[in-house]
């Protein structure tokens, strides 16, 4: 099985360094050209499926993609959404430093485990994206290609899992935005075959 991990091209909050997650964003101008370059990079390839998050940054670039392909409806998943950082949402982390300074404190002391005030924590993302993936295996054969379009947190997740890495270390690994992430999936074991991303 080979699996796709797109991330969303930039957005006006990633230009701005806002923490943001389930908050919509308009692509900046770096981002809608990356559009293309995605699709370009995806012109060769035969997949079976594309799910993505719904969210309009992720969708959009899905749908270019399928349309680019004549492929089927897209099939969005609500457990592809991106880390939801609640009481952080649409700050800047100095904004956030500032009104929020216990809590922004205890979410980078322990990153991985604190739940953010109306929102979640790294680990509840890993958990529903594991969730996720484990379903999808059992829906689909070992010779299909399968395209996820997603976030930052969502693909990292993914390969923490997959590549079996601690959530700690997962850093290691550059997620651009427009990133492309190919994965080779079989007997329970995951490689990693390629990660490209736009040149800035």
């Amino acid at each position: 099985m080979r699996l796709l991990f797109i991330r969303h091209p930039e957005t006006q909050a990633n230009v701005k360094n806002l923490i943001y997650g389930r908050s919509e964003s308009d692509y900046s101008d770096m981002g809608k050209a990356s559009v293309l370059w995605v699709v370009e990079q995806m012109k060769e390839l035969n997949f079976d499926v594309i799910y993505a998050s719904p969210l309009k940054r992720t969708a959009y670039l899905a749908e270019q993609i399928a349309k680019d392909h004549d492929a089927d409806d897209i099939l969005f998943e609500d457990r592809l959404i991106e880390m939801h950082c609640g009481i952080f949402e649409n700050m800047s982390i100095s904004d956030a430093k500032e009104k929020y300074k216990d809590e922004y404190e205890s979410l980078i002391n322990n990153y991985n485990q604190y739940v953010i005030p109306q929102g979640e924590s790294f680990e509840m993302v890993y958990h529903r994206v594991v969730s996720f993936l484990k379903e999808t295996f059992k829906n689909h054969s070992d010779e299909q290609t399968i395209v996820f379009v997603a976030h930052s947190m969502v693909i990292r997740a993914a390969l923490a899992y997959l590549l079996q890495i601690e959530l700690d270390d997962i850093w290691h690994i550059k997620i651009d935005p427009a990133s492309i992430v190919d994965i080779h999936y079989e007997a329970e074991f995951a490689m990693l075959q390629g990660l490209k991303a736009p040149i800035k």
